[in-house]
């Protein structure tokens, strides 16, 4: 094919694919704009950099369509005007002729396997940080919308905001709520609730430093429980830790390109969907480490003694068995319960029974213990609190039951240590529930790494196969075009049109199964649609060449 010819045509292939192209994005990326604007997520000002940023993502769908357009159009184009037929008698063969549209496919190939793996997840990306940065007008919307703002593992709830103007000073909050009717949760890492707050007002303050943002909270008249402690406070202000706002967004698959894929893939332990479950594994070995080393002791007959994370407090428990969780006499009378001070004795009690329970601690990712017991005895050695004494004692470790390093450990080495554990052969048996609780904790943990992987394995099919269908599409509009001479162009283009969508639906079904379970059917599914259209090429081709 002369080249001026060639040129000629790709630059057809090319305006009319461009022209499409944007006409559609537009239309989708203001579209992908209503519902933060409804939500009062987007103002005027970041609205018009929203619709920029989504135009980028929406073009993985509008360029397959504009392709496909854009090829019926111009060939059938060629066709009525009696082009096509004209190289044909020249002696162009049907191969040649179509070259434009092929040649324009595979630079078309190319530039959508950038967008789809590079371009795509970076602005997934940049419209996520630009819906959340500005934490003021996510929690107005929250409010309005009667939720609660979730940062972190702080809730925050409220009856009423309303942004008050702040004077802007050097180390001073940028930006200040005003709130009536407030409920604030701090959740641990096991996702219960540690910490509860109710306020009739308070104030939250937006600190900002270099790339980072904080919330400073203060609760006027506030009513305060404490998981931990078990009591309930009220307090006419209260001030809990400020919250960092700069681990808001923790990225997906879908925000990565292929070498961030692979990257997840190698370090499976390093990434946070399955890091969290790993912790909360470890954590449930250590406590079997832990319960076996005291259930040992206290069978040995030595006295347990448990220390705080800090190594500031330490307490022993004598002529103790265990029975459960409930620390029970061992040869009649009483136990007995010393606080030492650097070595001495402080304080000692005699109690009927106490109760040993494992609790998570944000501190000790291997968790740790709290002792529960009360008496109404004479406190020997210092004065009693109320007359009773000990209080709620938490935070503590078992001394001289030390756990094993596992913070090196693969999935698998986990894995395989749950499952050498057996099965518990006593409910009651703290040791049992350890062993069982350390075998759920490992199945969450594979369950998780296989959720991630099969998730990783989805998006690398669908963003191939979003890839190749774009230049298929544009191939079969125009084989579509010569082979229908005479049709009108919208009737040829509804038939490529609608495989095309079909192909699209099946891409994104193939994806939810491959993000569920990795199978064959899966990739077949997501495969098929390309395959059909390939299919459709062959046999429209065929009938072409042929006559």
């Amino acid at each position: 094919m002369p080249r001026i010819l060639f040129r000629h045509i790709v630059a057809d292939l090319l305006r009319i694919m461009v022209l499409t192209a944007s006409v559609l994005v537009a239309v989708i990326a203001f579209g992908a704009a209503i519902r933060p604007i409804m939500q009062n997520l987007l103002g005027a000002e970041d609205l018009l950099q929203f619709v920029v940023q989504a135009s980028v993502p929406m073009l993985q769908f509008a360029l397959p369509f504009a392709a496909a357009f854009a090829g019926t159009i111009v060939y059938a184009r060629l066709t009525a005007e009696n082009e096509v037929l004209a190289m044909s008698a020249a002696g162009l063969s049907y191969k040649r002729i179509l070259l434009p549209a092929a040649g324009l496919g595979l630079v078309l190939l190319l530039v959508m396997a950038v967008l789809v793996d590079s371009a795509v997840p970076r602005f997934w990306t940049s419209m996520q940080r630009l819906l959340t940065r500005d934490v003021t007008r996510l929690f107005v919307a929250a409010v309005d919308r009667g939720e609660a703002l979730v940062i972190d593992r702080t809730q925050l709830y409220a009856d009423a905001a309303v942004v008050t103007p702040t004077p802007v000073t050097e180390g001073g909050p940028v930006t200040r709520l005003s709130l009536a009717g407030v409920a604030a949760i701090e959740l641990g890492s096991d996702g219960r609730p540690t910490t509860e707050f109710t306020a009739e007002f308070a104030t939250v303050d937006v600190y900002r430093e270099n790339d980072s943002a904080y919330l400073k909270l203060v609760f006027k008249n506030a009513t305060a429980y404490s998981e931990g402690d078990a009591t309930l406070v009220y307090v006419p202000q209260a001030e809990p830790e400020a919250v960092d706002l700069g681990k808001g967004i923790r990225l997906k698959p879908k925000d990565l390109d292929l070498r961030g894929l692979l990257d997840v893939w190698r370090n499976i332990e390093r990434y946070h969907a399955v890091a969290d479950p790993r912790a909360q594994a470890i954590a449930a070995l250590a406590a079997i480490d832990h319960w076996s080393c005291i259930a040992q002791r206290l069978a040995a007959g030595e006295p347990l003694r448990l220390v705080d994370a800090a190594g500031r407090r330490a307490y022993e428990v004598r002529n103790a068995r265990l029975d459960g969780e409930r620390l029970l006499p061992r040869q009649g009378g009483a136990l007995e319960l010393v606080e030492l001070d650097r070595g001495p004795a402080a304080r000692r009690v005699s109690i009927s029974e106490a109760t040993l329970r494992r609790e998570a601690d944000v501190r000790n990712p291997e968790g740790s213990f709290e002792l529960i017991a009360s008496s109404d005895h004479v406190v020997e050695g210092g004065a009693s609190i109320n007359g009773r004494w000990p209080p709620r004692l938490g935070g503590l470790l078992p001394s001289a039951c030390p756990t094993r390093d596992r913070s090196a450990a693969s999935v698998a080495e986990l894995t395989d240590e749950a499952r050498a554990l057996g099965t518990a052969a006593n409910a009651g048996d703290p040791v049992g529930q350890a062993r069982a609780a350390a075998q759920s904790a490992s199945a969450a943990m594979n369950e998780s790494v296989r959720r991630v992987r099969a998730d990783i394995v989805a998006r690398i099919v669908q963003r191939i196969n979003q890839s190749l269908c774009a230049p298929l599409m544009l191939v079969l509009g125009a084989v579509l075009a010569v082979r229908l001479r005479g049709a009108n162009p919208l009737q040829v283009y509804m038939l490529a049109f609608i495989p095309s969508i079909i192909d699209i639906l099946l891409i994104s079904g193939g994806e939810q199964m491959l993000k569920e379970a990795t199978s064959v059917l899966g990739v077949f599914v997501a495969t098929s649609g390309n395959i059909g259209l390939a299919v459709m090429i062959a046999i429209a081709y065929r009938q072409v060449a042929r006559n």
